[in-house]
């Protein structure tokens, strides 16, 4: 062990002379900890441990046990010096494992740093536990810096949607005028799903970051990820190794759901072309229909300002218009708002889908111990009655239920990022 430490030792000082190191690694753990320091020596910061870094913790180490040298006490010198030496390399070993952990998540912030818009193919991938997986959606997604973007819904249940930002107003284009308006900043399509800057963010901030493994996406190599955000659950990330941005993010399995957001294809441009930009009214596009005076806890018009769980607001939620099931669901609203903390840590991303919220909702009404494989009714079954983006009437056509509507509402955000909540639903007539 003792060899190793003094190995990494000249390794170390050869590359802070400047020389090309003599010494070669003679193992696989020896060969990682020289890759790691290579990779803290290409960073100018953070600084990096002085050349004698590695020898002064074994000296430490061994002054801290040294005894006074007694008859029949070498054998326990020895043996203290031994452990000293084991407890260096492990504490090295350690210590590059941070470091490398550290160096990716400064690597991909500064890569970040050079980049000035992006074009991907971004695919939602929806999972169970029983390990079944389908495409909820295929996005094509145009991104800049400064707040502006171009997505287009290519397949899933929005297709041909097109939304359109420039940082404060946003537009939208579909064929079919019940998608109109129905995502006000994107749900489904929300570029908070995997937006790079948004994922470089939470990366940094993250109470932990560690590299566990290593994988392939798309073709490009790629280090897996396990990163644990601040007031959420852990969750993936696979970071290409050469361009050093996340490719893809898997969500912890919740509720036996599971999410995964991947760029299939992605390449990095100087601006969105401008014709993605225009949101001509000939073309179909017009201003989603953000509700009006928002205050900040996301209640709107008269409600703003008021508790979201409070008598007033939820008697007009439920007393709207259009808007008054058969039968009412209770709803927890402490439950609600730690979903909704969920979902603002990346977590359970389906609950900002009306239509995925319906289905789990009907799903365990059929199956109220769980669901596990497919859903007994599937995501097709559903269709969009009504969403002005607070609510939503999501109709069901399917044998094996008797519900035939779902209501839900946004309760604790008004906005796209809010959780959308059942709140009550129809039958059918008994036969």
């Amino acid at each position: 062990m003792s060899n190793n430490v003094k190995k990494l030792s000249a390794f170390i000082d050869s590359l802070n002379n400047e020389k090309n190191p003599a010494v070669k690694a003679d193992s696989e753990e020896l060969d990682r900890l020289f890759d790691a320091v290579r990779q803290i020596k290409a960073l100018k910061p953070p600084a990096m441990p002085g050349e004698s870094f590695p020898r002064s913790i074994v000296q430490n180490l061994t002054r801290k046990n040294r005894q006074p040298i007694k008859a029949g006490r070498r054998t326990w010198i020895g043996g203290t010096a031994g452990i000293a030496a084991v407890l260096a390399v492990a504490l090295m070993v350690n210590f590059a494992g941070v470091i490398r952990n550290s160096y990716v998540v400064y690597a991909v912030e500064q890569a970040y740093n050079d980049v000035k818009a992006y074009h991907g193919t971004l695919e939602i991938i929806f999972g169970n536990e029983a390990g079944e997986t389908q495409t909820q959606s295929v996005l094509d997604v145009w991104v800049d810096k400064n707040g502006n973007y171009y997505i287009e819904v290519l397949e899933g249940s929005y297709k041909g949607l097109k939304t359109v930002s420039n940082g404060e107003k946003v537009w939208q284009s579909s064929a079919d005028e019940n998608l109109m308006n129905a995502l006000p900043l994107f749900t489904e399509t929300n570029k908070f799903i995997f937006e790079l800057g948004n994922e470089i963010d939470e990366l940094k901030n993250a109470e932990s970051a560690r590299i566990i493994g290593d994988d392939d996406i798309s073709g490009r190599p790629a280090y897996i990820m396990e990163v644990a955000p601040k007031g959420g659950l852990p969750y993936r990330l696979w970071v290409d190794k050469d361009a050093r941005i996340p490719l893809q993010k898997q969500s912890s399995m919740y509720k036996a759901i599971q999410y995964t957001t991947r760029y299939v294809e992605i390449n990095f441009i100087e601006s969105i072309p401008e014709e993605f930009m225009t949101t001509d009214p000939e073309a179909g596009f017009r201003e989603a229909d953000l509700a009006e005076a928002k205050h900040e806890d996301g209640l709107t018009g008269k409600n703003a300002g008021k508790p979201a769980d409070s008598p007033e607001v939820i008697a007009d939620n439920s007393g709207a218009a259009g808007f008054k099931p058969e039968y009412t669901v209770d709803v927890d609203m402490e439950i609600e708002k730690a979903e909704q903390l969920s979902v603002d840590s990346g977590s359970s991303p389906w609950k900002l889908d009306p239509v995925y919220a319906a289905q789990v909702f009907v799903s365990l009404r059929i199956t109220p111990e769980g669901i596990i494989g497919d859903y007994p009714v599937e995501y097709d079954d559903f269709t969009i009655n009504e969403n002005n983006g607070v609510r939503a009437k999501i109709a069901v056509n399917s044998e094996k239920t008797d519900i035939k509507a779902v209501y839900l509402e946004r309760l604790i955000r008004q906005d796209d990022t809010g959780v959308w909540t059942v709140t009550g639903y129809d039958v059918s007539p008994l036969p």
